[in-house]
């Protein structure tokens, strides 16, 4: 049965929300009252709450229809659990980062219009890379998503850091998108066809070699690698998180790398997947030919979380110290991809949400601790514990959590990483995984050490206060909470990873489809 356009449409809700969104804040900017201080950024946060309120929906319509996937536009897109999941996290990142924007006063000096524009064009692109399932559907969203974020991470126009931050990416972005594109239209070529699934069964068929597939696969690699900052496709991300606005930043480290995540394991586990998969799609994953591109994953995993540590190693910014922890844990959310078996998956999904908030919980104490007057060099973190006591434990805990210490979130999401791993096999891995989380713990208790054991920074005997608004302190708490709950009672986000995870792609079997 093919879907009428407006039934289509209806599944799509949350994305025409966002549009919606997008026009009034543009016309609220353009034509709204000259003292309009903060009604955009509500505007803006209001309409990604609705589009997430939206995604739940959708999700509650799905499972109550009892429809495991809805194919739209021509099986353009799709929208299933593993989609829904994924646009879930978009939008909270998305939403928490415009609360952050919100009170930040660079922001709001440069244009809040722009930048509340600019930042629901790019959770645009992430809900429709959620979603993909077609080559040109794959191209329109990536560069939906991109073309914004070069924008943002030049925001600061007068800033020559950022502006370096913003042409450093366009030039690594579009060397990448380049590459992914030439192989794309190889896919086309080989194959005949623009589908994911449509791809996997020429290749399946016999109409497409397996050899030149995977040879192809390899140069949409280079463009996945990119978005999620893999190595050796990670040299861009310290210089642009560092000159980046701090709330760019949080949003390009967390949201933008879950959209990279979410297309790769459709993309991958779509197009070089046996019909048999679709049987059991929490189960093993039955791939075309020889699957020894996984081993290859599996040494860029490794050199990715092992140059990410060793690069924050020397870091006294901590903006730039972030940047290479976020290299690193693309490494460890790599080693999920490597496995094979659902179980890898779940543990991706289930690290990538733990890793959204404490990620974020980061980068919003360094910009409290920036817009209270301090910088975003480890000499203003001296004494933070004592003089913000409250950030200073919310930087601890998120700090602990991404070095994977028990009992926060971080902990609980790396051991399903490596017991996936030993679970398959690849116990060699897990070990190395797990001495880089050992290696990682210097240079996250390195900024511990400032903020409670170097002293208080003093001004006439003075000690210097360090005031940090209700604002902020309420959006570290819903950071913190997320972070130290899903340490000690972690069964509902894993089961809804389970949930996501049970209703993949790929699949012969539509329950809405032509």
């Amino acid at each position: 049965m093919q879907l009428g356009v407006v039934e289509n449409l209806s599944y799509l809700t949350p994305e025409i929300l966002l549009t919606v969104t997008l026009g009034a804040v543009i016309a609220l900017d353009i034509g709204g009252p000259k003292d309009r201080k903060g009604h955009v950024a509500r505007l803006a946060a209001t309409g990604i709450a609705a589009s997430i309120l939206m995604v739940l929906l959708t999700a509650f319509e799905i499972e109550s229809h009892q429809r495991a996937r809805v194919f739209l536009f021509a099986d353009s897109f799709v929208v299933d659990p593993f989609s829904l999941f994924f646009k879930l996290l978009a939008g909270t990142c998305a939403f928490l980062v415009a609360m952050f924007a919100a009170k930040t006063r660079r922001i709001e000096a440069h244009g809040e219009g722009e930048f509340f524009s600019l930042l629901l064009v790019t959770t645009l692109g992430l809900y429709l890379m959620a979603g993909v399932a077609d080559l040109v559907g794959l191209v329109v969203a990536i560069e939906t998503l991109s073309i914004p974020s070069y924008v943002l991470a030049g925001f600061y126009k007068r800033d020559r850091g950022s502006s370096e931050a913003s042409l450093k990416y366009v030039l690594f972005g579009a060397t990448a998108s380049g590459t992914m594109i030439l192989g794309l239209s190889f896919l086309y070529g080989l194959a005949g066809t623009t589908s994911f699934t449509g791809i996997s069964s020429a290749v399946a068929d016999g109409r497409a070699d397996v050899l030149s597939v995977t040879l192809m696969l390899g140069l949409v690699l280079v463009g996945f690698g990119f978005k999620i900052s893999a190595a050796p496709f990670h040299m861009w991300t310290p210089d642009v998180y560092e000159g980046a606005p701090t709330a760019v930043t949080a949003f390009l480290s967390t949201a933008s790398k879950a959209g990279g995540f979410a297309v790769l394991l459709r993309f991958f586990y779509t197009v070089l997947a046996r019909p048999e998969a679709a049987a059991n799609p929490a189960g093993p994953w039955i791939p075309l030919g020889d699957p020894g591109w996984t081993s290859l994953v599996a040494v860029v995993s490794v050199i990715t979380m092992t140059i990410g540590n060793l690069a924050a190693y020397r870091q006294t910014n901590v903006k730039r110290l972030l940047a290479y922890s976020s290299i690193a844990h693309a490494g460890y959310i790599l080693l999920g991809f490597v496995v094979l078996h659902g179980s890898g998956i779940v543990a991706m999904l289930f690290y990538l949400a733990v890793y959204v908030f404490m990620n974020l919980g980061a980068f919003l104490c360094v910009i409290a601790v920036s817009e209270a007057g301090g910088g975003e060099e480890l000499s203003d973190f001296r004494g933070l514990g004592w003089r913000a006591p409250f950030v200073g434990v919310c930087m601890a805990a998120f700090l602990f959590s991404l070095t994977g210490l028990p009992p926060l979130a971080g902990f609980v999401g790396k051991v399903y990483l490596f017991a996936a791993l030993v679970d398959q096999g690849w116990v060699w891995l897990a070990v190395i995984a797990a001495l880089n989380s050992a290696v990682s713990l210097y240079y996250y208790v390195k900024v511990v050490k400032a903020m409670y054991l170097e002293g208080i920074p003093r001004h006439g005997g003075e000690a210097v206060p360090l005031r940090v608004g209700g604002h902020f302190a309420l959006l570290l708490f819903v950071c913190l909470l997320p972070t130290l709950l899903f340490g000690v009672y972690w069964q509902p986000l894993q089961r809804l990873a389970e949930w996501s995870v049970g209703a993949r792609v790929p699949a012969e079997t539509r329950a809405a489809s032509r």
